[in-house]
């Protein structure tokens, strides 16, 4: 009867823990929408195989990437040394030694041993359990990190993929504009020749002209740019980098649909909020392992082994030994260290609900950055291609008046340079709506779910504390 009583209090001490109460975490929003679905390869909706493949090798090759599966190998182990610290440590001890007097050489001792040393930590307070579970969340925080890198990666390259394309569209537009002003250029030539214009509007014709050669010879370095940029990201090789340009589309995609609204379980769709919200749970564990110091650290030991003054028969049975004891370790008189590791654990845990409360933050107005971006670009496109057609409208009556003799020279190439803006903002705006819809896409988790369990969305308040 009392071995039972023992056997049930030390398992009662033994699920004893120190670990505070999480710190509790209230996140009230409004959202527009039940349910929505980002494809985990949200970018073959631009329908786009180039694209594709370069995203594709990014994910492989990418640097940065590859620094944070390094990151999660490390908390792996991490992990792993910490949950061994609930077996116990085995070593293999031997010793030999020959003791005498100083002044003879008689009655030496000769002593020899080999035993195998058992140590085990009883982990009444939880201190080896706490450690344990904090390396878990610290451990699933760098496989939200790599999540949130693959999130980021996709969407740059994706990014700089299309500036490649618009930067290569506005290519043509220069290149056909300067194709025009040269031919421009010919033709005032003949005419200043046979004396049909005078000097100043052949000048003017020539000055369009080397306008837009260094125009163009701009664009071509920021296409050189983009491209080592994007072969960088994709983890092209040096020749690559150096030499090779990168194949693109030559327009942008059609643009696909994406989410207008905000979803009631938002926060289990961002891989840098579930990251932040493991990190918060590893910090409330650690003000548990911090707190152990106040109480003493309970050992049990044991040896077996021999012991024998001859090394020849040293194994065997009549030489045989064993021990069991136990040993206890506290505080008495620390001087405040314990308190003060005590508290650098709550300012820890303290920063985590911060840094976690600013990553919800920032997440929503990504979100609603994102959104809006979304909505105006299109606006914005379409106005842009609305201009284009008026400013080709009002060159080809400046064309007309021009070659009637009823307009100035002057004005003709206002309305030339008026067009060739407008065209060259229409590819920029473009690439606006195209890049709102990959911020869009990136905003709401990019294809991430945090798979929680209950406790978890209660914490988060996921349905509880929504409102439609």
């Amino acid at each position: 009867m009392n071995k039972i009583i023992t056997i049930l209090i030390a398992a009662l001490i033994s699920g004893c823990s120190l670990r505070p109460d999480m710190i509790e975490i209230q996140q009230e929003y409004r959202y527009q929408m039940d349910v929505y679905s980002v494809s985990e390869k949200w970018w073959e909706s631009f329908g786009d195989e180039r694209l594709n493949l370069l995203i594709q090798k990014a994910l492989q090759n990418n640097s940065d990437l590859l620094i944070a599966l390094n990151n999660i190998e490390k908390s792996r182990i991490a992990l792993r040394l910490d949950r061994l610290e609930f077996l116990p440590n085995i070593s293999l001890q031997g010793e030999a030694t020959k003791e005498g007097k100083a002044d003879t050489s008689h009655n030496n001792i000769n002593k020899f041993s080999l035993s195998a040393v058992l140590s085990y930590e009883l982990d009444l307070w939880g201190r080896v359990r706490n450690t344990a579970n904090a390396s878990e969340a610290a451990y699933n925080a760098t496989k939200f990190d790599y999540e949130s890198a693959r999130i980021s990666l996709a969407s740059s390259v994706a990014n700089s993929y299309f500036l490649l394309i618009s930067l290569k569209e506005q290519e043509k537009i220069l290149q056909d504009t300067l194709d025009s002003y040269i031919k421009s250029v010919e033709y005032r030539a003949v005419q200043l020749e046979s004396g049909e214009i005078d000097e100043l509007v052949y000048a003017q014709s020539v000055a369009a002209a080397d306008g837009a050669k260094a125009q163009l010879a701009g664009l071509k370095t920021q296409i050189s740019q983009a491209n080592s940029a994007l072969a960088i990201l994709v983890g092209g090789s040096l020749d690559e980098i150096l030499y090779s340009d990168i194949n693109a589309a030559t327009r942008l995609p059609n643009l696909p649909q994406v989410p207008s609204g905000i979803s009631s379980d938002i926060l289990l769709k961002r891989a840098d909020v579930a990251s932040a919200l493991e990190r918060l749970k590893s910090s409330n564990y650690l003000v548990g392992v911090a707190r152990t110091q106040w109480l003493p650290k309970i050992s049990l030991t044991g040896i077996f082994g021999y012991s024998s003054a001859d090394l020849d028969n040293l194994i065997s049975a009549n030489k045989s030994i064993w021990s069991v004891g136990g040993s206890l370790i506290g505080p008495l008189l620390d001087f405040g260290r314990t308190y003060n590791s005590v508290e650098i654990a709550n300012l820890e845990q303290n920063a985590s609900f911060l840094a976690y409360d600013k990553t919800v933050k920032n997440a929503f107005g990504e979100i609603r950055t994102a959104l809006d971006s979304r909505k105006n670009s299109l606006i914005k496109a379409q106005s842009s291609a609305n201009l284009v057609v008026s400013q080709q409208k009002v060159y080809d009556i400046a064309q007309s008046r021009y070659d009637a003799g009823y307009s100035s020279h002057l004005e003709l190439l206002d309305s030339q340079r008026s067009l060739l803006s407008a065209k060259l903002s229409l590819s920029s705006a473009n690439l606006e709506a195209v890049n709102s819809v990959v911020a869009v896409f990136k905003a709401f988790g990019g294809g991430f779910e945090y798979e929680s369990d209950e406790e978890t969305k209660e914490l988060l308040g996921i349905n509880a504390n929504s409102q439609n």
